[in-house]
């Protein structure tokens, strides 16, 4: 059973990798510009994927900053009407108390 495994695991890395270079090959030969054009151009590619990324981290961390900011207000919102809750029953047991 675990050879079966390993052998579909090794079929599956051994297509991966004949289907890379192949696909490389082909870029290769249908690519409309040379190397240094390309090679260019997926550097500025590259740079600007980073800045996109950074700027999305960024805005993540923004927007982690303002939900904690919001669960925080809504804590305390929420404590403070468990507390007058706490108040009303207490006062009105009180009252009930007293009418006995």
């Amino acid at each position: 059973m675990a050879d079966e495994k390993s052998g579909g695991v090794s079929g599956f890395v051994t297509g991966l990798a004949i289907g890379a270079l192949a696909g490389a090959a082909l870029a290769m030969i249908l690519a409309p510009a040379t190397g240094e054009d390309t090679r260019d151009l997926l550097v500025a590619k590259a740079r600007e994927a980073g800045e996109r990324a950074r700027d999305t981290a960024g805005d993540a961390g923004d927007l982690l900053a303002r939900g904690r900011s919001i669960v925080a207000e809504a804590k305390t919102r929420i404590d403070g009407a468990i507390a007058e809750g706490k108040d009303a029953a207490s006062h009105q047991r009180s009252t009930l108390e007293n009418e006995s």
